[in-house]
């Protein structure tokens, strides 16, 4: 038996060792370089929209190459030397079928200029060039030498060229046609190429003389896609590269060739250096503007900014700040603010500007997070003295929770300011904004939770505790969760709930043996309500995956737990078998008793509703409530609006929540489902909001039965009243990369979503009756940009998309005899535009610029009419008209 291994073994050996051999030998049949040879170089580049053809900027270069060996060995091994003979850079305008002319640029330099290579069986070992030539000319140069990298044999590989080391597929499609496929291309001091980001092609002809001793033709193509994210087919552009060489004579009489490769090599002119054959970085780490400088752009985004703020009143009014050209100059201004120098922004805060510009230049500076943008932001808040703008402090440092990247040290400025505030409040808002912003960091959040737990242990009130876990929570750290659940499980109320909304944020964690059963306790021992329901409905929601264990809870429940509990229970497992088989199946097999429509609709008011908003490019809007009621009064509630990308993504855009304390010693309801005493509990009420997932700061709405009742008697909020105005930037990701000609492209994409909340609320006790009003706006502007740099060219490519959905809910409770309540939810007047701009530089002076913009308008109109028997939607647009009708027994509170 050993001996057939042996022997199989050594036959694996054999076939390798004579596969390699006969790559080899091919490689030696082709006997390339000779001779000299001499080829027409045509390579061209050009940019326009993903979806548009009749429009794009491009350039061309055309030359002469002659290729000359000054050393071969027999096929093996070669010391080449090229010549690039009367380069010129060619342009065009815009039109596809316009005519290339000649222009004066660098090449004009450059009409003869000599580089030299050493290529060994199929790849150039080592590149030589005059270092003292511009980087573009010399990737240039890189690529045409690139092209005479290849094997003549089917074969998979990693090859290092121009573009980087790629995986390179060759296949021979007739015995002199070879074509070659480039992919995972990955290059050393370049930027990291983000995956899924940019979607690339290469592919390579090569076609050889009838015996194969020369490359007579080269096609080469690249494609590169930066694609929106949408199904509709707006947005997005690309970047297509050519390359053409075509044999055209020989150069000129054979040089005398060297006796060595010694030799070869010691000959070589003393102004070449050794390099590698991938290309060169190139500098194009500039923002995408078609600006001559970055303090230009700054100067234009603030200008523009004033001008947009003096067109709207002295502040944010209801109804207003959710434009769609507000999100394009706050996008605008960020972009700005992030690239500029120190000595640029000093002058951009002064208490002379306009209220309404300060908030959104607070807002914008956030965003940057830059260490320049911190510190003009803290140099103008004079957070140590008595007349520090607390209102623009909570606006920065709420716009500086959502940055994506901010640097370092702002995060680290921020947690210690937090520590050493005296003001609660702006302690409060530091503290929930430097745990955001250090989310996306790993040693960042490694120090911020090391931080916030000493915190927390020095901590000796409820609200300390209640700050710091919410904080923990904006970490989103899987070995947080330890912590969490023992405050949830010891901590009061406030603290308890503080610990399971933040236990929300990892979900993933919770899916233990050891630490489920923890939730099914907290959500089985009496303790209040809202504790209760907060328990119950994390619990559910980690259970969707594997579900099977919660029979025993549902039995529990109905066997004491307090009717508003049970119809939770239900409405949320409702809403999850839309999503999960397996809950599904779960609830089929629950016993009989507790399937029937009798136990599963409990009288209560208390209930769980998700609805789909609508859709557009493949994106869905989702709105989910949870209301949390006893005895007809809400002690919690939370409206959650979420985006859901064409992948099964979600966005968590919006959350508002709203919570009561005490409010049955007012409606005299004697009711008491908590199996706690709430006598003494004082009477108050408060709302917390969350933007991208991010917990912002508490706000105490009435302190007091008497606070409440001036409140109502004087009409506080009755008219439209901004409740939230909030920036994000979602999405920004980028790419740079070697063209097929060396060239540097740059691809990038980035989108700002504005989120504007006003509400308004009128209550009277004479017909006692109440009704709230509420109205978001998410206005949303996408960019996506290219540019190319190469030498004497430079070609840029924008395009945008703008867009500012909006939707009112409107709310009428009528408790003079029982309670009714209606709700209607309208998701109206949703403009959206498109355009984009190409802008052609080459040469000396010329610029092709030319620019396209689309307005779209649809209105969309969703009106939802709640009451205990059905809901009526009606959808109205300019082409079509819908009209369904649902029963249902769900109501929505908001």
């Amino acid at each position: 038996m050993l001996r057939y291994i042996i022997i199989l073994y050594c036959s694996a050996i054999l076939q390798t060792t004579t596969s390699s051999s006969e790559s080899r030998t091919d490689s030696r049949q082709l006997k390339l370089f000779e001779e000299p040879i001499s080829y027409d170089v045509e390579s061209t580049v050009l940019l326009n929209e993903l979806e548009r053809k009749e429009k794009e900027v491009s350039y061309k270069v055309k030359a002469k190459l002659n290729v000359i060996p000054l050393w071969t060995e027999a096929g093996v091994q070669s010391v080449l030397k090229f010549e690039l003979l009367s380069p010129h850079l060619f342009s065009r305008s815009k039109s596809v079928t316009a005519d290339y002319l000649p222009m004066n640029s660098i090449w004009n330099l450059y009409s003869h200029s000599t580089f030299y290579a050493h290529w060994k069986l199929g790849l150039i070992e080592t590149a030589y060039l005059d270092p003292k030539d511009p980087v573009a000319i010399q990737n240039f140069k890189r690529s045409l030498m690139s092209v005479f990298q290849f094997e003549a044999v089917g074969k998979e590989l990693n090859e290092t060229d121009v573009s980087g080391t790629c995986h390179v597929q060759y296949e021979t499609t007739s015995a002199n046609t070879v074509r070659k496929y480039k992919s995972s291309c990955r290059l050393d001091d370049w930027p990291e190429i983000e995956e899924g980001v940019v979607k690339s092609r290469r592919l390579a002809r090569y076609t050889l003389d009838d015996r194969r001793h020369s490359l007579r033709d080269l096609h080469a193509e690249e494609l590169h896609e930066l694609v929106a994210g949408g199904r509709g087919g707006r947005g997005g552009l690309k970047a297509r590269a050519w390359l053409r060489l075509t044999a055209d004579e020989a150069a000129g009489a054979m040089v005398p060739q060297a006796s060595s490769l010694a030799e070869a090599l010691a000959g070589l002119p003393d102004h070449v250096a050794a390099e590698s054959l991938q290309a060169a970085p190139v500098q194009v780490t500039d923002p995408l503007y078609l600006e001559e400088s970055l303090e230009i752009e700054l100067e234009a985004a603030i200008l523009e900014l004033r001008d947009h703020s003096a067109e709207r009143h002295p502040g944010p009014e209801g109804g207003e700040g959710g434009e769609a050209m507000t999100a394009h100059v706050i996008r605008r201004l960020v972009r700005a603010l992030r690239a500029a120098p120190l000595p640029a922004l000093v002058p951009i805060l002064s208490d002379d500007h306009d209220p309404e510009y300060l908030r959104q230049m607070c807002m914008a500076l956030g965003l940057a997070g830059t260490a320049h943008t911190h510190a003009t932001a803290m140099r103008f808040f004079r957070l140590r003295s008595r007349d520090a703008p607390v209102k623009l402090v909570h606006t920065y440092l709420a716009a500086l929770a959502l940055t994506p990247q901010p640097h370092e040290s702002v995060v680290e400025d921020v947690l210690r300011l937090a520590e050493e505030m005296t003001d609660l409040e702006l302690a409060e808002s530091a503290l929930l904004a430097g745990a955001a912003a250090a989310a996306g960091d790993e040693r960042l959040s490694a120090g911020a939770r090391h931080a916030l737990t000493k915190s927390l242990v020095r901590c000796k009130t409820d609200e300390c505790r209640r700050v710091r876990i919410a904080a923990l929570g904006n970490l989103k750290r899987e070995d947080t969760v330890e912590l969490l659940l023992e405050h949830a499980e010891a901590g009061r109320r406030g603290v308890a709930l503080a610990a399971l909304d933040a236990l929300g944020g990892t979900l993933a964690a919770l899916r233990t043996d050891t630490r489920l059963p923890r939730l099914e306790r907290l959500v089985l021992r009496p303790s209040p309500l809202e504790l209760r329901a907060a328990a119950l409905d994390l619990l559910l929601r980690c259970s969707a995956e594997a579900p099977f264990g919660l029979t025993r809870l549902m039995l529990e429940l109905h066997g004491g737990a307090p009717l508003e509990l049970v119809r939770l229970a239900w409405h949320r497992l409702h809403a999850l078998a839309d999503d999960h088989p397996h809950v599904r199946n779960m609830m089929k097999l629950l016993p009989r008793r507790l399937r029937g429509w009798e136990v599963q609709a409990m009288a209560g008011t208390s209930s769980v509703l998700v609805r789909e908003l609508g859709a557009v490019d493949g994106w869905r809007a989702r709105l989910e409530s949870v209301q949390v009621a006893s005895g007809g009064l809400l002690r919690r509630g939370r409206v959650h609006l979420s985006a859901v990308a064409p992948h099964g993504d979600s966005d968590d855009t919006l959350a508002v929540e709203f919570w009561t304390r005490g409010l049955e010693a007012i409606a005299g309801n004697g009711q008491n489902s908590d199996e706690e005493d709430e006598e003494g509990v004082e009477v108050s009420g408060g709302l917390a909001l969350s933007v991208g997932g991010v917990r912002g700061r508490s706000v105490t709405l009435f302190t007091g039965q008497g606070e409440l009742l001036g409140h109502v008697w004087a009409g506080t909020a009755s008219e439209p009243t901004p409740v939230l105005r909030a920036a994000r930037t979602v999405g920004a990701s980028g790419v740079v990369l070697p063209l097929l000609d060396g060239a540097a492209l740059r691809l990038e994409r980035d989108s700002l979503q504005l989120l504007a909340l006003d509400a308004a609320a009128q209550v009277s006790l004479w017909s006692r009756s109440a009704r709230s009003q509420m109205g978001l706006s998410v206005a949303l502007e996408a960019a996506w940009g290219a540019r190319v740099e190469a030498a004497g060219a430079r070609l840029t490519a924008q395009s945008w998309l703008r867009g500012a959905p909006r939707m009112a809910v409107e709310a009428d409770l009528d408790f003079y005899d029982g309670n009714v309540l209606c709700v209607r939810v309208y998701t109206i007047g949703c403009d959206s535009s498109y355009g984009s701009e190409l802008v052609s530089r080459t040469g000396m002076k010329h610029v092709w610029r030319h620019t396209h913009t689309n307005t779209h308008t649809h209105t969309h109109t969703h009106k939802y009419k709640y009451t205990h028997t059905q809901i009526q939607i009606h959808t109205h647009t300019h082409t079509y008209t819908i009209q369904v009708q649902i029963h249902t027994h769900d109501h929505l509170g908001v």
